[in-house]
């Protein structure tokens, strides 16, 4: 369970690090943006494994739920700004169901 926090934790902070650094270097910036993309894989990654060793667990069923709802309405055309509120808010509710175990 430790290992799944230190990913999710290197996960999330990839990021906003290079964020930080955008402040200094411009090109960062971008980068940052294609971290969100390795973010949200890592996510899925530690989703898994939580999975594997919960397979019970209500939470990480609702969270794969969310995760298929997103990527069926991105596939799908469904043409909505709000949809891409659905990755940072996936993000936080994994993150409280790793952390809260």
């Amino acid at each position: 369970m430790k290992a799944l926090k230190t990913l999710n934790t290197i996960a999330l902070l990839i990021p906003i690090l290079l964020g930080f650094i955008g402040f200094f270097f411009e090109e960062y910036f971008l980068y940052a943006i294609v971290a969100t993309m390795v973010t949200g894989f890592l996510q899925v990654v530690a989703g898994v494994i939580f999975w594997i060793m919960f397979p019970k667990n209500i939470e990480i069923q609702v969270y794969f739920m969310l995760v298929a709802l997103f990527f069926i309405t991105i596939f799908s055309g469904f043409n909505s700004d709000l949809i891409w509120i659905l990755p940072p808010m996936l993000c936080v509710y994994l993150s409280i169901i790793i952390y809260k175990k």
